[in-house]
């Protein structure tokens, strides 16, 4: 699994004008962007990695919108409200579960625009095979 299959899973489901992979341009009012983050040690199973049933992808997403923060804040919720206690496929890979990291998106201020943004932080668990 890639960012880029994740990011066009956020897509279909997310409406935004404009998405990113790995970097946000600066000029853009309203976008949302997909980024690696740390996600859980490997484990290999007993018997060898042939015997793995599942992998993960560790997923930040910033969500930056406007320069209101009710809207952005909504707009955040929307994302994360996509994921939570979802399943789905991402790529050619089926979703075991989305494992959020927080309780809600995570508000982190405004960049040096004054847009409002809003991390939200998973691992994707998914079947291999």
């Amino acid at each position: 699994m890639i960012l880029k299959e994740v990011k066009d899973y956020l897509k279909s489901r997310i409406d935004c004008p404009q998405w990113y992979v790995g970097k946000r341009f600066e000029d853009e009012e309203y976008s949302i962007t997909v980024y690696p983050t740390q996600g859980p040690a490997p484990r290999i199973p007993i018997g060898g990695l042939e015997n793995s049933r599942y992998g993960t992808k560790a997923v930040s997403v910033l969500v930056h919108w406007g320069m209101s923060y009710t809207p952005a804040e909504q707009k955040a919720q929307e994302v994360y409200d996509c994921l939570f206690g979802q399943n789905g496929t991402i790529g050619r890979n089926e979703v075991i579960m989305f494992d959020m990291r927080t309780s809600e998106p995570v508000g982190v201020g405004t960049d040096s625009k004054g847009y409002y943004e809003f991390v939200i932080n998973f691992v994707v668990y998914y079947r291999k095979g």
